[in-house]
């Protein structure tokens, strides 16, 4: 599982299958947005609720959001890990999503804008190793140190040529890489702002109800499926028909 490099060299497995998943963490994958969890806790309320407001306002890009929430975090890596770890639930469905994908071959991307570090440390405690070993995380890095935790983006350089200057870990840069590895059909699973870039690309979109996304698509009449928990998601690809090429 790539976890030690977000946005890194192609996968070590070979896999070729016309289908693969790209599915978001933070209140998608999970029940609670963990790296809003670990402002509010690690870093103050009041700080958290201050980026927010002026990413509402549109002061803020998708990637000056993510910088912002932390920038009053001085917790160690250790500390913010363990009370990822704590806070995180995984979202019904989820595990059977991966195994669904595992069990057909199917590649399955988890990719976010949150960080590593806590992205990690959820996925080791609770998934099995089978499971782990079957995702291909991309997110973005922790910086730690006395002046607080910092970001960094090493899919920048690749979200901007993949034409996204705003996200700083663009979620189509995934779907371009199952395209690559030969995906003809792939299902898009999110929830929030940045998953705007993931419906755009992707052949199948499942929104959490209620979310940003799922608002989104119905203003714009966009094809989704709501969803609360992932079982339908998990679902699809146990039925996808790579002859018709749906799902």
């Amino acid at each position: 599982m790539c976890l030690r490099a977000p946005l890194c060299a192609p996968y070590k497995r070979a896999v070729t299958s016309p289908l693969a998943v790209v599915c978001d963490f933070d209140g998608t994958a999970t029940l609670l947005d963990i790296g809003d969890e670990i402002s509010k806790r690690l870093g103050g309320a009041a700080q958290w609720k201050a980026a927010s407001a002026r990413f509402h306002r549109g002061d803020l890009t998708t990637r000056g959001i993510i910088e912002a929430i932390y920038t009053h975090v001085v917790a160690p890596e250790s500390e913010v890990r363990a009370f990822a770890v704590q806070a995180a639930r995984l979202r019904p469905g989820f595990s059977e999503l991966i195994a669904a994908c595992r069990e057909r071959g199917a590649p399955f991307y988890l990719a976010s804008g949150g960080l590593r570090q806590y992205i990690e440390a959820v996925l080791e405690k609770h998934l099995p190793p089978e499971l782990r070993d079957w995702v291909r995380l991309r997110a973005n890095e922790g910086i730690f140190g006395p002046g607080g935790l910092r970001v960094g983006f090493p899919g920048d350089e690749e979200s901007r040529r993949a034409g996204c200057e705003v996200c700083g870990s663009c979620k189509r840069v995934s779907v371009a890489e199952a395209r690559r590895g030969g995906a003809a059909f792939v299902i898009g699973i999110g929830d929030g702002f940045a998953d705007r870039c993931l419906v755009q690309c992707a052949d199948r979109t499942f929104a959490r109800e209620g979310s940003y996304l799922h608002r989104y698509c119905v203003e714009r009449a966009l094809p989704h499926t709501p969803f609360t928990a992932l079982h339908d998601a998990a679902e699809a690809v146990r039925s996808f028909q790579a002859s018709g090429l749906t799902a």
